[in-house]
């Protein structure tokens, strides 16, 4: 009786672990960021995380940033590496 007690405790505390785990908020970069920010961020294209404005250049590699890419665009496929020639 006391080995199913404990496997009963153990069962509901693993449950309840990962329900949590799941369940908890969490924020992203491009989630803080109004969709006027994010047309006017621009990205590495080596390097995603360096952000910057027009004109700025990654420290990493020293490419120009390029403006980050909306989620409309995304959606409309107009991104350059869309594979609209496959």
């Amino acid at each position: 009786m006391k080995n199913l007690t404990n496997l009963a405790l153990m069962t509901l505390l693993l449950f309840n672990t990962s329900v949590f785990a799941t369940a908890a908020p969490h924020e992203h970069q491009h989630g803080n960021l109004s969709p006027q920010l994010q047309a006017q961020t621009y990205i590495c294209p080596m390097h995603p995380e360096v952000v910057g404005t027009k004109g700025d250049t990654c420290p990493k590699c020293g490419m120009d940033l390029e403006p980050k890419a909306t989620d409309e665009k995304i959606a409309e496929g107009t991104l350059h590496n869309a594979h609209e020639h496959h």
